[in-house]
């Protein structure tokens, strides 16, 4: 194996090392950078929120806008160089792809005109990501991302099936196509790829082949990750290259018959592997002069003492305890507005752990911001724009029902007998009740021995709200959110 290619190994095995290194610890340290951090796609993502509001997604850190400032800038100059010498999820499937050929002793091939149509489907699938995004002010690709599976599997796999179902299917497919068709991901579905491939069509790096030098070995095209036919080819100007000189070390002729070129000169693959690490590097020493080179939030006591603390700095990282002293919120008031109980859920805890020790489904970071907010009385819309905090909603009037929207369907009228006599002043709402979107206001009365219209009170809900239907079906139509729901029932 040639210098070039010791060194290309030695790069993503470190890369991916770093990766998965910080991803464990963010599990449990505070202050670690998570996935989402890491992960440069999620630079241009936050750049489009940036542009749409004025704020960045508040999982992504300033640093991360710098790792995808530099892959920019890789990209003009060296084509998909990133792809082919930093990506820790590439490093990921070439570890895979070794495997399989151990596995297999073959390479195997997808058939060329399906590898060809296969080859576009990145590119609407990056379009789709980034209209979601703008739309959305959010990492709308998160619960799909491979990526941000793999980096929450030492959370354990209940807790990555429960947040990235969707993500942990993709990461496990991937993995095995990965072992019989190299950098599956890469070629047919990787967003950041399709970014690359389109920067890439500046020809300031190309491979050219000499054809009165060439034997038509083709060990150029068995060396390829990327499937491309370079022993065809006069030059490789295909978007699909990464730049990983997996070709030109692999020619067998003494003379330079696959060749490397930088801006139409003759360069050596030595200088293009230096050029290429000191872009990066100069991209993180920018970022570092301007401050910006940090991938995991200042603590929240550092943001409150420099006067900067807003609600939106809350993370999932963040300790009950540490937004309780930041913010000057009376702990037993924050776990009640959160709608948390204590007792299964200690002060010390992350915030991204309370659905995992309080067994609430879809709990996030976001519903403690949502809460602080409330009791701080500032305006907050939460990630998803449907949480209000200020005002506290009032009991309907006959002009708000009347300018209301209908509901969907006719509510269903139960008879409750003795249940019905209840007033909601008089609900008993045990300590460890947990009131869940998925329950109906039938099954919340069921549960405190109350009447569906006693429930209704005590939730501050329409009179005429179906009272057999999932909550969390009915938060967009009646204007009401989970968090506010679950802060009443506890008043």
């Amino acid at each position: 194996m040639s210098r070039v290619q010791v060194a290309r190994r030695a790069i993503l095995g470190l890369t991916l090392a770093g990766v998965t290194v910080l991803a464990f610890l963010h599990q449990r340290i505070q202050g670690m950078p998570s996935i989402d951090a890491l992960d440069p796609f999620g630079g241009l993502e936050t750049l489009l929120k940036f542009v749409a509001g004025g704020e960045l997604v508040k999982k992504i850190e300033p640093g991360t806008v710098v790792l995808f400032g530099a892959i920019v800038l890789l990209g003009v100059i060296l084509s998909r160089f990133f792809c082919g010498w930093f990506c820790a999820f590439g490093a990921l499937q070439a570890i895979f792809g070794w495997l399989g050929r151990r596995i297999f002793r073959r390479r195997f091939a997808v058939p060329r005109r399906l590898d060809s149509a296969l080859r576009w489907a990145k590119y609407p699938f990056l379009l789709v990501i980034l209209y979601f995004t703008w739309r959305a002010g959010d990492l709308v690709i998160r619960p799909y991302d491979p990526m941000a599976a793999y980096g929450h599997l030492s959370a354990g796999l209940g807790a990555v099936w429960a947040q990235f179902t969707v993500g942990f299917i993709v990461l496990v497919l991937v993995m095995l196509l990965s072992m019989l068709y190299e950098r599956a991901f890469c070629k047919y579905l990787c967003p950041l790829g399709a970014v690359n491939a389109i920067l890439s069509r500046v020809p300031l790096f190309r491979i050219r082949r000499e054809e009165a030098t060439c034997i038509s070995c083709a060990k150029c095209d068995r060396a390829c990750p990327m499937n491309i036919e370079v022993s065809k080819a006069d030059r490789v100007d295909s978007p699909e290259c990464i730049a990983c000189l997996e070709c030109v070390t692999a020619c067998p002729t003494p003379k330079s018959t696959l060749a490397t070129f930088l801006a139409g000169k003759k360069s050596q693959p030595v200088v293009v592997v230096a050029l290429g690490i000191a872009i990066y590097l100069l991209a993180a020493g920018v970022g570092q002069g301007l401050g910006m080179l940090h991938f995991s939030p200042k603590s929240l006591r550092q943001q409150a003492s420099g006067g900067s603390l807003k609600v939106e700095d809350i993370k999932g990282s963040s300790t009950y305890t540490q937004v309780s002293e930041a913010f000057g919120i009376d702990l037993d008031r924050l776990y009640r507005e959160a709608g948390v109980d204590q007792k299964k859920v200690p002060p010390k805890s992350m915030l991204k752990d309370t659905s995992k020790l309080a067994g609430i489904e879809g709990f996030e970071a976001d519903t403690v911001r949502v809460a602080v907010a409330r009791i701080i009385g500032v305006d907050y819309a939460g990630e998803k724009g449907t949480a209000s905090t200020v005002p506290e909603p009032k009991a309907p009037t006959p002009e708000s029902k009347a300018a209301a929207p209908a509901p969907p369907a006719t509510p269903q009228v139960v008879d409750t007998g003795d249940l019905g006599r209840k007033g909601a002043a008089s609900i008993s709402v045990p300590a460890d009740f947990v009131l869940e979107g998925t329950m109906s206001v039938y099954d919340v009365a069921s549960a405190l021995g109350a009447s569906p219209e006693a429930v209704l009170g005590k939730l501050k809900l329409p009179v005429d709200l179906p009272i057999d239907k999932p909550l969390k079906e009915l938060k967009d139509q009646y204007g009401f959110s989970m968090p506010d729901l679950k802060a009443r029932i506890k008043q």
